[in-house]
């Protein structure tokens, strides 16, 4: 559960014509915490109109006379045992379900062939805008972000971004996206980007079911790779990121947690599944540290180990680590579909560092591997 700590949040203030996200450590919890836990982050590049109207629900998408874009809740991810992909045949792609269920544990072969939603060959009424959806009983906003000239035959990438405490969808959307999209664009890709909103400054357990009722959504209404759902956020969305890769495997084919914490989250019973993972920490960051306190494991060195250990790497004496320029340690011996690494830096709190910023570099660098 997350710490009581969290009922004395001092937040960032949101600077509309800021750019790098930095911000000072937290109060320290003497009794616990001692860096005060992954409590701040700043709020940049807040531009809430650069980038398609927001309409809650209107228009394209809705399944009720309210504008509320219903799901089943569920999930559509085949999670099978063995090659036949359930009832789906000898394909991988199952029967009505995110197109996993053929392969064992989620392991996927890297350079696999797409495998399409649901939503592929069938026109889509989505466009570039905010959406309203029900989830665990409340009407939640994300917004989805479509690629130009939309292909309903074409199986795109699936980014589920989350933004980091205190800020909304619009702060995400107004830096591409952890600044990924302009990098897919150069590279002549293009892809499917959803960012939703907390319920309040930080994210939740219910966020998981969230995650799920907003991907059964997508499922059935754009056509996607189920076998390319990535995930990626920075500080509190790169704790949620962590929290959702603990069980969702199945689903989200790898993730990049940037400052990311393993405490004052709500974490899952953890499956323990492999799942291919990055991670950026700098190691002046007072917020979440690469070790808040080596007992009890708290800190991203302790997300890296875990996800090591789940993806059969060989773990080292100590991980190699940097307190000048980047630098981005390959575990070894890791299972080939799960590379795992951990980029540490001279820096702060933040998702920027480096000019050009290295770290939306190093993240589609990861990505695009799969």
């Amino acid at each position: 559960m997350q710490d009581q700590t969290f009922g004395r949040l001092a937040l960032c203030v949101t600077l509309a014509s800021c750019v790098a996200i930095s911000c000072g450590p937290a109060e320290s919890d003497a009794n616990d915490d001692g860096g005060g836990g992954a409590t701040a982050s700043g709020s940049a590049s807040s531009a809430s109109g650069s980038g398609g109207a927001t309409s809650s629900g209107s228009g394209g998408a809705t399944s009720s006379g309210s504008g509320v874009a219903t799901s089943s809740g569920t999930t559509g991810a085949g999670t099978g045992g063995d090659n036949s992909g359930g009832g789906g045949g000898a394909d991988p792609t199952g029967t009505g379900g995110a197109g996993m269920g053929g392969w064992p544990e989620g392991a996927i072969p890297m350079g696999n062939a797409p495998v399409p939603s649901a939503g592929c060959g069938k026109p889509t009424t989505l466009t570039t805008k905010e959406y309203t959806i029900s989830s665990s009983g409340q009407n939640r906003v994300y917004y989805v972000d479509m690629p130009r000239n939309y292909d309903m035959n074409k199986p795109y990438r699936l980014f589920y971004t989350s933004h980091w405490i205190g800020s909304r969808w619009q702060d995400v959307q107004g830096q591409d996206f952890y600044f990924l999209k302009p990098l897919i664009e150069a590279d002549g890709e293009q892809a499917i980007f959803v960012a939703p909103s907390s319920d309040g400054a930080t994210w939740q357990q219910k966020d998981h079911a969230l995650f799920d009722d907003i991907m059964a959504f997508m499922h059935e209404n754009v056509c996607y790779d189920t076998t390319r759902v990535f995930a990626t956020g920075f500080s509190f969305g790169g704790m949620i990121t962590y929290s959702l890769s603990t069980n969702h495997q199945a689903e989200i084919r790898a993730a990049v947690g940037i400052a990311p914490a393993n405490y004052n989250i709500w974490l899952p019973e953890k499956t323990r599944k492999p799942i291919a993972w990055m991670q950026t920490t700098g190691m002046s960051d007072g917020t979440t540290p690469w070790v808040n306190n080596e007992g009890q494991k708290r800190g991203a060195k302790f997300i890296a180990l875990e996800k090591a250990e789940d993806n059969g790497c060989t773990i080292p004496a100590e991980i190699p680590t940097s307190n000048g320029a980047y630098r981005c340690y390959d575990f070894q011996d890791c299972n080939p579909e799960h590379p795992t690494r951990a980029c540490t830096f001279g820096g702060g709190h933040t998702n920027i560092d480096g000019n050009p910023n290295w770290i939306p570099i190093e993240s589609w660098k990861f990505f695009k591997q799969f």
